[in-house]
């Protein structure tokens, strides 16, 4: 989903070393002290390995359009910015056609106006209490990665549901957070077909073409990247496009030259059809990333204590549109 930074990198790698470093020292005070209560155990590496593994594997198998959208343009950005801003710059200058080069020109200084959107923390956390802790390592067993893969899962849910539908919660300096489903300014309309039961090929065909010519509307001529529903996708690679078409109705879509790819997401609703023009370009924006999901530990200060794992990301869609509104992104529903 997210490469870490080298700065982001060193911050985890820090803190579960402090935690591991701070284990030790408690382990040494609590075998001083002969007691029987509590305990202090260390993360090993591999422990860490296996979470981090499992992080990936929710990643690439639940977040088809956050994880595009983050391949295709990730903006790095500081865990201290709040809002990032992108400017928009109008149109200026007229030109003059002469034959003696001399240009009386008004110079006119383009009009800038910044568009910021926020950059939230997305967090839960997954807590074991001492003696269970002490259970799992002496059978063997390990850290419980079920309960704190659960954690991942909905932070990485989140995510693509803030690629999808914004977070209007969110609202810093009149800033907000909108995803390809609500930005104002996408490129809508309605198609009118129930796409997987009762829309043929010919009626697919007119959707899309219906979707790439609102993009060209808005000036963006660049290949459209698509995102359907899932159950959609399948309908259109298990039926025929025509009886004299030999291919499905997915391959008669991808053979259309304006067409860069079609990504099917369980996230998607039905009938939606969803779509950014020169995806791979990242004129579109971009996701701003301040912390990739990640899980680090929570200092304990007592042999009692329970062991606490954070579960975060600090990450946010950042979909762009130019100073007269026009924008990549084009959104079709029933």
């Amino acid at each position: 989903m997210f490469r870490f930074t080298d700065i982001q990198a060193a911050a985890i790698l820090a803190a579960r070393r402090s935690f591991n470093e701070d284990s030790a020292a408690l382990q040494a005070n609590i075998a001083r002290r002969g007691e029987v209560v509590g305990n202090s155990i260390a993360i090993p590496v591999d422990a860490w390995r296996r979470i981090d593994q499992r992080a990936q594997l929710i990643a690439r198998s639940r977040l088809s359009v956050f994880n595009a959208l983050a391949a295709a343009s990730t903006i790095p950005v500081s865990i201290g910015d709040l809002v990032n801003y992108y400017p928009q710059i109008s149109d200026s200058n007229d030109v003059t056609v002469t034959m003696d080069g001399r240009n009386s020109g008004k110079a006119d200084q383009a009009n800038v106006a910044y568009v910021g959107t926020p950059v939230p923390l997305v967090a839960t956390a997954a807590r074991f209490g001492w003696r269970q802790m002490a259970v799992m390592m002496k059978g063997g067993g390990g850290i419980d990665l079920a309960t704190i893969t659960n954690g991942q899962r909905k932070v990485a849910e989140k995510l693509e549901d803030m690629a999808l539908n914004g977070l209007s919660s969110i609202v810093v300096g009149g800033s907000t957070i909108y995803g390809l489903r609500n930005l104002p300014q996408r490129n809508t309309g309605n198609h009118g077909f129930a796409l997987a039961t009762t829309a043929t090929g010919a009626n697919w065909l007119t959707a899309f073409t219906q979707a790439i010519n609102l993009a060209i509307g808005d000036n963006n001529f660049g290949k459209v990247t698509f995102f359907v529903n899932y159950g959609d996708y399948v309908a259109a690679d298990t039926k025929d496009y025509a009886a004299n078409y030999q291919g499905t109705i997915l391959q008669r879509l991808k053979a259309i030259n304006s067409v860069q790819d079609i990504i099917p997401a369980s996230s998607v609703p039905a009938n939606e059809i969803l779509g950014v023009a020169d995806l791979g370009m990242g004129e579109w924006g971009g996701i701003l990333q301040a912390m990739p999901l990640t899980t680090r530990p929570q200092a304990r200060s007592n042999p009692e204590d329970d062991y606490t794992f954070q579960m975060m990301a600090a990450a946010a869609p950042q979909l762009r549109y130019d100073f007269s509104g026009q924008s990549p992104f084009v959104h079709l529903s029933f």
